[in-house]
């Protein structure tokens, strides 16, 4: 395959990407924080505002997905751009910088915002490595989602990731809370890393590797779109 990459087209497909989804980036980082000027304000507050994060995290996820990838082949956007100069690397190139910033952006956004409420409110510092843990699992099923989307070209496939992924968010949460270095420290102020949390973190790092490099050496292969 011809390596060479188009980048002016590579460009405007970025471009048209953070474009169609400028809005609901809008709308979920505004949620984000919305939820985050709950959880200070009391026990039952911040499981709302807690759920409602995680919840804005998953949906700023499920819905550029199905608005970069799912509808785009649903509304044969894909046939006109398969129709321009461009290769499936170029394509490649351009879906995962876009929808990698996308979601990546806000989600940065919405995590550094969570840790410095925690840190600057009442609520126990040692919740940090929690928080970060389970939003870096909301980055590992996002990534997951988008490769599967990615690299089988199929809305069923995509959609039953991201389905299974999200029901699998709570026992997730339930097991991390009840990690050695978690569960110690969680209703202290001691913000502490130990080896269990870091290398929760390193797995969660590894599938988030392992799902792209698998979605590129499938994109790389093919010599058409689909």
């Amino acid at each position: 395959m011809n390596m060479e990459l188009n980048y002016p087209m590579i460009k405007k497909l970025i471009a048209k990407d953070w474009y169609l989804t400028r809005k609901i980036i809008a709308l979920y980082l505004v949620t984000g924080m919305v939820a985050l000027s709950f959880i200070s304000l009391g026990e039952w507050q911040f499981f709302m505002g807690a759920v409602l994060l995680v919840t804005a995290i998953i949906g700023l996820s499920n819905h550029q997905i199905s608005i970069t990838l799912i509808q785009e082949r649903k509304d044969q956007t894909l046939p006109f751009i398969m129709s321009l100069p461009i290769s499936p690397m170029d394509y490649l190139v351009a879906k995962m910088v876009a929808n990698m910033t996308i979601f990546i952006i806000p989600w940065l956004i919405l995590l550094f915002a969570a840790i410095a409420v925690i840190l600057a409110t009442p609520i126990s510092d040692g919740l940090v490595p929690l928080a970060v843990i389970i939003c870096v699992l909301m980055l590992v099923n996002y990534c997951i989602t988008w490769s599967t989307g990615m690299a089988i070209s199929s809305e069923g496939a995509t959609i039953a990731i991201m389905v299974t992924l999200n029901c699998l968010i709570n026992p997730f949460m339930f097991i991390f809370s009840k990690t050695p270095s978690v569960a110690t420290y969680i209703h202290t102020n001691d913000i502490v890393w130990g080896a269990d949390i870091i290398g929760i973190i390193a797995a969660e790092v590894f599938v988030i590797l392992l799902s792209l490099a698998v979605a590129v050496y499938i994109q790389v292969r093919k010599k058409v779109f689909l």
